[in-house]
């Protein structure tokens, strides 16, 4: 026996883990050499006393202990927590007890064994960190990315539009000439001729030509280049500019423009392409939000009380879903198909608007489709 305990001593304690030997009372019968190293204390002044006393500086069981409920079961059982050692360190201990039943099968002891997991999990705790902030930098630069296309696709955008804006001057520079001719004719023609139905053919061919000289005119201002100071306009004339150059997209997909123009709105003081610029924008988002056709109401108006001109965007489409609201101004938000908009338009808008102190905002209230209004600053 003397053997077989020094066999079982010797074994246990080469064993680097803290393992003791417990009865019910959780006295200590056994203890290794690792604990006593640890308590710095002759083995003889552990073993009798309380588990909870020598290894956890406690004056009772401790509250996470599972050596209870071995000695309730019969069954080993396991808990991994941070408790405070003998040394007053927060550490974070692996705690396995197995029971040791007499010829009865009565569990008359508990082998507890303590590994302190402290430096594992902190390694695991560090690396699980990184992991986070791997993805988290993983899913910025995937975000950049897509940024950069979209911008990159904006800026092929602006050099198509810029290469259209150089056609369309050049056509219309082209078109100007030999309409000013034909419309010439046309005068002489009605001047010659006394036949009433005749009159009344150039009469149709002299104000085709007009709208198309009209349109000729309207090309020519949208196509130059963005104006390097700032002038006086007359908001409604830029609007209706506008609203010519998209006269026929709007036609075509079935939208009735509702104006309702103050006549009497002071002059703005503004960068008119720029202005011009926000007005598109705003059409082409309520034409996209109207795909089977509808009203678009745009008013003028102003606001006394601010002291600046306000103009009301508002059409019977299938409006913003609340949730969105706050982010609709953002670069790169959109709400349409993929490859159908690259959400910078709202976002140059608002840039717009900013730089000439005014402002740009979506009524929530708007119990149709979608309404934004713009106020800009009036002497």
């Amino acid at each position: 026996m003397e053997v077989s305990e020094n066999f079982l001593q010797t074994a246990i304690d080469g064993i680097r883990a803290y393992i003791n030997i417990v009865d019910k009372d959780y006295r200590i019968i056994f203890v290794n050499d690792a604990i006593t190293k640890k308590l710095q204390k002759p083995r003889q002044s552990i073993v009798g006393k309380k588990c909870h006393e020598q290894l956890w500086k406690k004056d009772g069981p401790c509250e996470n202990c599972v050596t209870p409920k071995v000695f309730e079961t019969g069954q080993p059982q396991q808990i991994l927590s941070w408790d405070t050692n003998v040394d007053g360190e927060k550490r974070c201990i692996e705690h396995f007890v197995f029971p040791i039943p007499n010829k009865q099968g009565h569990v008359e002891y508990a082998v507890e064994i303590f590994m302190d997991v402290t430096e594992k999990k902190l390694m695991e705790k560090e690396r699980e960190e990184q992991r986070l902030e791997l993805g988290k930098r993983i899913r910025e630069l995937r975000h950049a990315y897509e940024e950069l296309k979209s911008l990159q696709n904006q800026l092929l955008q602006a050099e198509k539009m810029a290469s259209i804006g150089l056609l369309a001057s050049s056509l219309a520079h082209e078109l100007d000439t030999p309409l000013a001719t034909i419309s010439g004719y046309c005068e002489l023609l009605m001047e010659d001729v006394h036949d009433e139905k005749a009159l009344g053919k150039i009469k149709t061919i002299s104000d085709q030509i007009a709208k198309c000289q009209n349109t000729v005119r309207n090309l020519l201002v949208f196509s130059r280049k963005s104006d390097s100071e700032k002038k006086e306009y007359n908001i409604n004339t830029l609007i209706t500019t506008i609203l010519a150059l998209v006269e026929h997209r709007l036609k075509i997909n079935k939208i009735n423009i509702h104006r309702t123009f103050d006549n009497q709105l002071p002059p703005l003081f503004i960068e008119g392409n720029q202005i011009q610029q926000v007005i598109l924008n705003l059409v082409n988002n309520s034409v996209d939000a109207l795909p089977n056709g509808g009203d678009l109401f745009i008013k003028t108006r102003k606001n006394i009380e601010e002291k600046s001109v306000e103009i009301v965007f508002e059409d019977t489409g299938t409006g913003i879903p609340e949730e969105y609201h706050s982010r609709i101004f953002e670069p790169f938000f959109t709400t349409k198909e993929q490859g159908k908009g690259t959400g910078l338009g709202l976002s140059i808008c608002k840039d717009i608007i900013s730089a000439h102190n005014g402002s740009i905002r979506l009524d929530r209230n708007s119990d149709k489709g979608a309404r934004f209004i713009i106020s800009l600053p009036c002497k």
